[in-house]
């Protein structure tokens, strides 16, 4: 199976796809990733620590779906942080024709939101997501979920912008996603994350909880079928 880790121009998208792997390993899942991010960010985080849960390989390339898809383990979960959709769109596009699952990271903000559905310069990354379609051999594109990330304790914007991805905008003509329940807090702890060890209650407990959710929804194997 393989997750592309997906966001926009926008914070948090590395923290996540690395916080995401360890959270996969403590439910029993064998995980591998692959960074496709020039920044290279989640490769280095797995230099920099003892514990980090697996490998990562560098994978930075606009060819990624022919030459480092086929070589994968299936029988894992592979895990694929891509860059800055509207920035790298080469890159998103080949991960996308062969992705099963795209996490899209987004903080609930409305830079964030112009940015995934309208940005200034770019290619929004719904287009992205749904031209896929045509590269893929099922001729539909990948199951897509909407993580909101860095949400404020008690305040109003998760729920407000869940409701405008999940309507499509004030209008109902913008692209309609389908929001997790489970949300990111801005928490220190999580915000410092890369390079550090996931030694933290808080950089545990939320993504354990996206696992679940991800495995209710039925966007993951059953631990059966990962040998």
């Amino acid at each position: 199976m393989l997750i592309a880790s997906l966001k926009p121009r926008t914070m948090g998208g590395t923290t996540n796809t690395g916080l995401l792997a360890y959270a996969l390993a403590r439910a029993g899942y064998k995980v591998t990733c692959y960074d496709a991010d020039e920044s290279l960010q989640l490769a280095a985080w797995e230099r920099e620590v003892s514990d980090f849960p697996c490998k990562v390989h560098e994978s930075d390339t606009p060819a990624f779906a022919e030459a480092v898809y086929p070589s994968m383990d299936h029988n894992r979960i592979n895990l694929v942080d891509a860059g800055h959709a509207e920035n790298h769109p080469d890159i998103v596009d080949s991960v996308l024709e062969v992705a099963d699952l795209a996490i899209v990271t987004v903080s609930p903000t409305k830079p964030d939101y112009d940015r995934l559905t309208r940005p200034e310069r770019g290619t929004p990354l719904a287009k992205l997501i749904k031209r896929s379609a045509a590269l893929r051999d099922s001729g539909q594109p990948p199951a897509t979920v909407v993580l909101l990330n860095r949400c404020q304790a008690g305040s109003g914007s998760p729920a407000r912008f869940a409701s405008l991805l999940r309507d499509g905008g004030k209008d109902g003509t913008e692209p309609k996603w389908t929001v997790l329940t489970t949300r990111i807090p801005r928490r220190e702890g999580i915000a410092s994350a890369v390079g550090f060890p996931c030694d933290r209650p808080e950089r545990k407990a939320p993504y354990d909880t996206l696992v679940t959710e991800l495995t209710k929804l039925g966007h993951l194997p059953g631990l059966e079928r990962i040998s």
